[in-house]
């Protein structure tokens, strides 16, 4: 694949300043885009940089979360993330779409869609439903040396979030600190610019791992998480939330057509909906 020497730079721009943002000395509030919409939202909210989510992109086509899209599909996608706002913007990019003789080709898509980083998850394929189970260790090393190597051929900025899933496969937080530690060690030694800790423990093991692992340490935050600011209290660089924009967007539309549909008068939600005028300020008339 080629990328221009202007599209490279302009990814490394992005990419120097995500890494710059993580390592503020404030924490840094990652919403989970979607689609084009919400990254304008997001971006007239505020925010300083956006996260994609693969499980609400998914969830827009009526999949699970599992690299159906595919990668070309999926950095296509985001290139239209890009294009829509000014800030940095964080790829999910899932397990990396194949093992580490894949990721020269991972890295280089999402370089050319102008993404500053990407998110790589060290947990194994598997069936919708089923236990969760991790990559081995030196697997998940391999990707991401991998990673880095293909970065430093394009000559690339790219930003990298190292995900440990290790909380997913224990019933008990406490089983897995060790291992969430060990992973998240190696990926920072690798070369990943920050950890991202997937179903985060409460805050006691929270502040464990800011202590214990030698990298900026990212959350994917559920409703048992502490706050924001208590996060940053806690030593978090980052947080993000995943899919849950998605599920509170359908949660709203499935409560409308139930009041369209049994009660007869939508009315009261209407009044509460983003006027007309309004939702006309994220639009463009260019599909460019």
């Amino acid at each position: 694949m080629t990328i221009s020497p202007e599209a490279l730079a302009a990814a490394n721009a992005q990419a120097r300043q995500l890494r710059a943002l993580v390592r503020a000395p404030r924490i840094l509030v990652m919403p989970g885009a979607y689609d084009v919409l919400t990254v304008r939202l997001f971006t007239a909210l505020g925010f300083q940089a956006i996260q994609g989510s693969s499980g609400a992109i998914a969830a827009t086509y009526g999949l699970y979360d599992q690299e159906l899209l595919g990668l070309e599909r999926t950095a296509a996608l985001y290139r239209t993330f890009v294009e829509a706002t000014p800030l940095p913007v964080n790829a999910d990019g899932e397990k990396g779409f194949g093992g580490p003789e894949r990721m020269a080709e991972t890295v280089a898509r999402f370089v050319a869609a102008g993404v500053a980083g990407f998110n790589l998850e060290d947990s194994d394929y598997h069936a919708p439903g089923a236990p969760m189970t991790l990559i081995p260790l030196a697997t998940q090393v391999e990707k991401i040396h991998a990673v880095m190597a293909a970065k430093a051929a394009l000559g690339s900025e790219l930003f990298l979030n190292a995900r440990v899933d290790v909380f997913g496969t224990v019933s008990d937080y406490r089983q897995g600190l060790d291992e969430a530690i060990r992973r998240g060690n190696a990926y920072a030694e690798a070369g990943a610019d920050c950890i991202f800790i997937f179903r985060p423990p409460p805050a006691e093991g929270i502040r464990t791992l800011v202590r214990e692992i030698q990298a900026p340490l990212s959350i994917l935050a559920t409703p048992e998480s502490p706050s924001i600011p208590e996060l940053e209290q806690l030593g978090v660089a980052r947080v993000s939330y995943g899919a849950a924009f998605l599920r509170a967007a359908i949660a709203a539309v499935r409560q409308l057509a139930e009041a369209m549909l049994h009660d007869g008068d939508p009315a009261p939600l209407l009044r509460v909906a983003m006027p007309h005028a309004e939702l006309q300020r994220y639009l463009s008339g260019s599909s460019a």
